[in-house]
């Protein structure tokens, strides 16, 4: 029975090691990230992914740490990259890096920056969406409620947007004008009705409907649709 309490206690004592070591290594290990930047260039705070038609606008808020001179880019699992200076006045500040062409899909950036030494950052790294045409087929048009008449002009109503959630932005409409050429007005989604004011009597409207994503620098737009007023 002795030996038993002996084992017991001789267990709890060894266990109360381990734990108090693994907290010390944890404290330690925190330290180390705290000062990462002491040793390594600082690498950007966040980055905000802007997307667009097969293009992207990525902006990276930068260290204030002066030692870095040049930021680089990957995504597509590093196989694509590009290289963007950085000024003193870059830092602390955001910093815009425009991509031209990048196929539709979802990406992981990670963003690396150098000292002019060329020793590189810890990366940093956010995952984000680019659109393009398999986003455009699943865009429809506003649909159309009613052809109406406001004062003696020619109109037309549209179903009211209940879905908070939309990113249907409103309706492009052109049609031919009486004295001739094309009328344009822009219908936002808040407004259900649109007056198609000195409209040709007995004529057709083409309507497109845009989309404006979250973080997106395009407006997108569904196919055009020939209705008549």
């Amino acid at each position: 029975m002795k030996q038993n309490i002996f084992t017991f206690l001789l267990s709890l004592g060894i266990l109360a090691v381990g734990i108090s070591g693994c907290e010390k290594n944890a404290g330690n290990y925190d330290q180390y990230i705290d000062q990462a930047e002491k040793v390594y260039p600082g690498k950007p705070k966040s980055l905000t992914i802007f997307q667009g038609y097969n293009r992207a606008q990525i902006s990276a808020l930068m260290s204030p740490d002066p030692r870095v001179v040049k930021m680089r880019l990957y995504w597509n699992n590093r196989r694509d990259s590009i290289d963007t200076e950085i000024t003193a006045a870059d830092l602390a500040k955001a910093k815009l890096v425009n991509i031209a062409t990048i196929g539709e899909g979802v990406y992981t950036f990670e963003a690396v920056t150098f000292d002019a030494s060329g020793k590189r950052s810890v990366i940093l790294s956010k995952t984000g969406s680019i659109l393009g045409d398999n986003y455009l087929s699943t865009l429809f048009n506003r649909v159309l409620k009613a052809k109406i008449t406001v004062g003696t002009e020619k109109a037309v109503s549209w179903y009211s947007e209940t879905d908070t959630a939309s990113t249907m932005a409103g309706v492009r409409v052109a049609y031919p004008l009486r004295t001739g050429g094309t009328g344009v007005i822009f219908t936002k989604k808040l407004r259900d009705t649109t007056i198609l004011t000195n409209a040709l009597v007995g004529g057709s409207m083409s309507i497109k409907t845009a989309y404006l994503p979250k973080n997106a620098i395009d407006t997108f737009y569904s196919k055009t649709e020939i209705l008549a007023y």
